[in-house]
């Protein structure tokens, strides 16, 4: 048949590529996020270059006070320098791996349950809203989703093979995974009854072993700092687990748990809200995989495929919905893959049955369409790159070559991505504890904006002032001031300030 031919397979795995790469990299640089958490991240990767040494801690967590391992700035570095420092670089390392997952999850599949599921749920994971938008742009957890699923795929084949040396790279994985976010420790029990369901007992603590071995290579780095230093991430995480506040359940039902958080999931997965389709959608694919379940429990092989979908899907959405604090989207990152993996089992539960053959295809475009309806090239691009360096460039315009100190006046930015473009031009500003100058730029990021007198530190640490010149960017909504020392009052030109005092 030909839709069965080699030749037409081939055909449409070069068409999935194509689609994953363009999602991820058409007009990559139009799109992509870059922000003062951005910006910080650059600096710290270009230091790695200028000052020759590696970081051995990563980027601070979300909440919590406390910090990552260092190995995003290890990965994302070397395409800061390719791209000779321009911050696009480690986006375009975010989208490799964006298009590495799509490719790991159709080889994964593909192996599991044949070319037609597997090309089915990748499509639809290379286009999903939410995975190409965390697919664009340089941020920490952004990998996770491809270490996740290498995890997942690693333990699959260690099965399946009975070859130990896989669950050496599960544990490798695991190690990156923790180090991207730390709620990527989900994985960890996920994995663990994965085994316990499909391995037999007495190879249990061997496998425990190599994969503990595998997770040691990977977090040393961050481990060593911890040594060196007493455990202070250790000891933070730890206070901020046992605070009581942040783990538990808003709801003890575990249908209403598991039916209300996934439907949340799918709405974020597709980025359509409001609508009793997620809800069926999910629905549809928590039963499929129930029923999979119970009637592969007898078949080694699709015992193996269909509890790993259960563990990973079901067991994944409550988990991390056991973190009682906010929880945002990108927190899911380590389960993303998860239930395109389920479709996928769905696809092959149905597609004996030319009646459930055509339901599953029919769902499939439908939801591309859907998927479709909603890509990142419906959204005006933000052009953040360009915007900061323009303002950068301007701001090295009004300082008439002299030296400088900088301030942000922003409810929702930092100031690290400007200084990023400024000190790679060269011109960076004076940092008050080095040294107050004659002049202060400050850049407001609205319209309604008075810096003197701010109590901003950037501000306050400059001294009394007046307002020299301002100047409106209109095309971005924001205004430029330059203040100068107030005449007649002492000045601290010339000296450092000494925060905090």
């Amino acid at each position: 048949m030909f839709l069965t031919t080699k030749r037409f397979q081939q055909t449409l795995i070069i068409i999935l590529i194509i689609t994953a790469v363009f999602f991820r990299f058409y007009k990559i640089r139009d799109h992509v996020v870059f922000l003062g958490d951005e910006g910080r991240d650059m600096i710290v990767l270009r230091n790695i270059f200028l000052e020759k040494r590696l970081p051995f801690l990563g980027p601070s967590a979300s909440v919590g006070g406390f910090y990552l391992g260092p190995i995003y700035y290890w990965m994302a570095a070397p395409f800061l320098l390719l791209s000779k420092f321009d911050p696009i670089g480690p986006s375009y390392m975010v989208a490799l791996f964006g298009v590495g997952t799509v490719l790991l999850l159709y080889k994964f599949l593909k192996e599991a349950v044949g070319f037609w599921p597997a090309a089915l749920a990748s499509l639809l994971y290379a286009t999903a809203p939410l995975i190409v938008r965390y697919s664009r742009s340089s941020w920490n957890p952004n990998p996770l989703p491809f270490f996740s699923l290498l995890l997942i795929y690693f333990i699959y084949k260690g099965i399946k093979s009975q070859k130990y040396l896989f669950f050496v790279g599960a544990g490798a994985c695991l190690g990156v995974a923790i180090q991207l976010h730390y709620l990527a420790l989900v994985l960890a029990p996920l994995a663990f009854f994965i085994i316990l369901l499909n391995e037999k007992f007495r190879r249990i603590p061997a496998i425990a072993a190599l994969a503990f071995l595998g997770f040691l290579i990977t977090f040393s780095p961050f481990l060593i700092f911890e040594i060196r230093h007493n455990f202070p991430n250790f000891r933070s995480i730890l206070e901020f687990v046992t605070r009581g506040n942040t783990v538990g359940y808003s709801k003890p039902n575990f249908i209403w748990t598991l039916t209300d958080n996934g439907n949340i999931f799918f709405e974020w997965i597709s980025q359509i809200t409001g609508t009793v389709y997620t809800r069926i959608l999910f629905s549809i694919l928590t039963v499929s995989l129930a029923l999979g379940t119970i009637i592969a429990w007898k078949n080694k092989d699709h015992k193996l495929i269909f509890t790993i979908g259960v563990i990973y899907f079901i067991g994944g959405i409550f988990l991390l919905r056991s973190y009682a604090g906010q929880l945002y989207d990108y927190y899911l990152g380590s389960i993303f893959p998860a239930p395109f993996f389920v479709f996928g089992l769905t696809a092959f539960l149905f597609w004996k049955n030319l009646p459930l053959k055509i339901i599953v295809t029919s769902a499939s475009i439908l939801i591309l369409g859907a998927f479709l309806s909603q890509g990142f090239y419906t959204k005006k691009p933000n052009m953040l790159i360009l915007q900061t360096e323009s303002i950068a460039n301007f701001i090295i315009d009004k300082t008439d070559n002299a030296s400088y100190n900088f301030a942000l006046i922003s409810n929702s930015n930092s100031d690290y991505a400007y200084r990023y473009f400024l000190d790679i031009k060269h011109k960076s500003p004076k940092k008050l504890e080095e040294l107050v100058t004659d002049q202060l730029i400050v850049i407001c990021e609205s319209k309604e904006c008075s810096p003197l007198g701010n109590p901003l530190w950037e501000i306050a640490g400059f001294g009394r002032a007046e307002m020299d010149s301002e100047w409106d960017l209109d095309k971005y909504g924001f205004k430029l001031y330059k203040l100068v020392h107030l005449p007649g009052e002492p000045s601290p030109a010339g000296k450092p300030v000494v925060k905090g005092i």
